[in-house]
């Protein structure tokens, strides 16, 4: 079977390029033909730009020649922050890859929570709900997709399973790292990035004995330290700050160590093997390739209850609500907990790839929503209207003014002259474009309540022929806009389905 690849691929450091990696190794090792199609850093055989889903047009164009066609999606991997036509031309290329290539597996690794009034959302939800194969690495993620963006998908559960380079035993990897050997260890490893939540590792720490003491004593004699090994992996300003200021924290805190590097996979396994707890406070995530790397290296980890981490928690594993939860299981797994674990709670889910998202919750929001409708429909309208205005300018061109009107006797020739006019063909995009944002309000509202702001484009064809052809406008036809203005403005105030 002949296999495409699209994702992150080695040498770039990302999680899910070591996914990808090893996926394609076991692909190869049964006997596949995989080609990789990765980001310029990566190291696949076909590249492309993956922000603004150049990724997406390329596997299009080239996957007739594949059996198979897997892609790996993570929000931030294709859209540009911050770009909102990019992202609707990014979601656009994916609908359009899923329609065209029915042998196409999309393996999401997150994927946020829409905010529906949105184009580009909305054009995603209709590319989950197209793809013939959908798969997830935990159900929770799955229901979550559906739920969220309000379709149901072919979907599946596969494991989020990685090789670890190496399996070093506990006392060889931290005689290679120089750590202490009858230590209570917890590791903090991953991108720093305020979404990982190391931070609340940190306090947790110190809160543990009520100081944070240089070799916090444990319940048999030994001590205990916290190690935060990371780096920055997208220099933003956000993660910039972030990794200032936990620097700052860790060095208040005796007993914690900030190992602020990049770490090879080899390392990187070290590290995991050599701790008695990997801890990962994450604030938001849908699934973790360091805890499946930790279970595969036989760690065992204190876990946020975010996403679907509840899920691939193993029976090893601890999972925690919120930072008393947390401080309570490094606790125990530093011997100094006899209490009962806190009543926790959920915290809400924030959007990692889109800056501006908000969870829709107050009044507020509700008229932001309504606005952005009005919005819509007045975008719609007005598209419509220059249309009608380009394709006159264009029959005008075409007719000469009418001294040469167009025939139905000779088809050929009237399609002819038409088809080589640039001013029809411009007025006639501008229609499509008034279409599809048009069928957006149509998802979003009733047809009665958005029909009557069609109407506006006489009010608009009317200004322009004062305005700009100078044409003398009677006052009763003014006073007939006036009367679907006001019908207009009764329209809007009134509620919408």
């Amino acid at each position: 079977m002949r296999v495409l690849v699209v994702a992150p691929y080695p040498p770039r450091r990302c999680g899910i390029g070591a996914y990808a990696r090893d996926q394609v190794e076991d692909l190869r090792s049964e006997g596949h033909d995989v080609t990789v199609l990765s980001p310029p850093d990566g190291a696949g055989e076909n590249r492309a730009p993956f922000l603004g889903g150049g990724a997406f047009v390329r596997a299009a164009r080239i996957g007739g020649r594949f059996d198979r066609i897997a892609v790996h999606f993570q929000p931030a991997l294709y859209y540009r922050p911050r770009a909102p036509v990019s992202k609707i031309w990014t979601s656009l290329a994916l609908l359009l890859l899923t329609l065209r290539r029915r042998q196409l597996e999309l393996i999401v690794h997150e994927a946020d929570p829409p905010v529906r009034r949105r184009p580009d959302y909305l054009i995603l939800g209709l590319a989950f709900r197209s793809c013939r194969r959908v798969s997830f690495h935990t159900e929770a993620e799955w229901r979550a997709l559906e739920r969220d963006y309000g379709v149901r998908v072919r979907g599946r559960v596969v494991p989020h399973a990685l090789s670890p380079s190496v399996r070093p035993s506990r006392e060889d990897a931290r005689r290679a790292l120089g750590l202490p050997a009858r230590e209570r260890i917890f590791v903090c490893p991953g991108f720093l990035q305020s979404s990982k939540g190391f931070d609340r590792a940190v306090d947790a720490f110190a809160a543990m004995d009520g100081v944070g003491p240089a070799r916090l004593p444990t319940g048999d004699g030994e001590g205990a330290s916290l190690y935060v090994v990371g780096s920055v992996r997208e220099r933003t300003p956000e993660n910039e700050t972030y990794a200032r200021e936990l620097r700052e924290r860790c060095a208040r805190v005796r007993g914690v160590t900030f190992v602020e590097e990049y770490v090879e996979d080899e390392q990187f396994d070290r590290w995991v093997a050599a701790a008695d707890r990997v801890v990962l406070p994450y604030r938001r995530s849908w699934s973790s390739g360091v805890l499946a790397r930790a279970q595969a290296l036989g760690t065992p980890a204190i876990v946020a209850d975010v996403g679907g981490l509840a899920e691939q928690a193993g029976e090893r594993d601890v999972v925690f609500n919120d930072d008393g939860g947390l401080a309570w299981a490094m606790r125990e797994a530093a011997g100094r907990g006899h209490d009962e674990p806190p009543i926790t709670r959920h915290r809400p889910h924030e959007s990692e790839w889109d800056p501006f998202y908000e969870p829709p919750t107050a009044p507020e929001e509700r008229g932001k929503g309504r606005r952005m409708l009005l919005l819509l429909i007045l975008v719609s309208v007005l598209l419509a209207a220059l249309a009608q205005l380009t394709l006159k300018h264009g029959m005008n061109q075409v007719s000469r003014e009418g001294a040469i009107p167009l025939s139905l006797s000779r088809p050929g020739e009237t399609v002819r002259r038409v088809a080589s006019n640039v001013s029809v063909w411009i007025g006639l995009g501008m229609f499509g474009l008034s279409a599809a944002i048009w069928i957006i309000v149509l998802s979003r509202t009733s047809l009665s309540f958005a029909y009557p702001f069609a109407s506006l484009t006489y009010v608009l064809i009317l200004l322009f022929d004062r305005l700009v052809l100078k044409d003398q406008v009677p006052l009763m036809r003014w006073s007939g806009v006036a009367l679907i203005v006001s019908g207009i403005l009764l329209v809007s105030r009134t509620p919408h389905t």
